[in-house]
């Protein structure tokens, strides 16, 4: 089976679209303007990303490594691995609330950032995107939830 066109295409593009397959069917000539407000940052391994309880300042696409989030829930201590591919900190970002959990790099890492400064700014010059980002965030965090959801009622148990 052949590797998908925009697997060739320069980051963070392959990584929006790897990220939101299946959950967007928006394509890459709709997402390609986002690449600009999004930044390539490097996390050594055990960098805190985030503190539980930080004003969130950005949105992150882990492109290599693993990221560690760590919830201390009154059920006990519950942490989740966030690997290549996938999205981490959308929740607290999007709906502006208090970081949930302490992240932080499991190995080195490489993630591209999406700041509250250039969220704002890809919201005044591209609101369909950004429309359609929050649509893809709720589902992803609907997916996440599902998940800790299922760690909660199995530990009430």
């Amino acid at each position: 089976m052949a590797a998908p066109a925009w697997s060739a295409m320069r980051q963070p593009l392959p990584l929006l679209l790897q990220t939101f397959q299946g959950l967007s069917a928006q394509n890459e000539d709709f997402w390609f303007p986002a690449c600009a407000f999004f930044t390539r940052e490097s996390y050594p391994a055990n960098t805190i990303i985030y503190h539980e309880g930080d004003i969130p300042g950005a949105f992150y696409l882990l492109e290599s490594g693993m990221l560690r989030c760590e919830y201390d829930l009154p059920q006990g201590r519950y942490f989740e691995l966030v690997v290549a591919g996938r999205p981490c900190g959308e929740l607290p970002f999007f709906s502006d609330t208090r970081r949930t959990a302490t992240v932080k790099a499991e190995h080195g890492c490489v993630a591209w950032c999406l700041t509250a400064e250039k969220w704002k700014e890809l919201q005044e010059q591209h609101p369909r995107i950004a429309r359609e980002l929050l649509t893809v965030s709720l589902k992803l965090t609907t997916e996440r939830m599902d998940c800790i959801t299922s760690y909660v009622l199995t530990m009430a148990a």
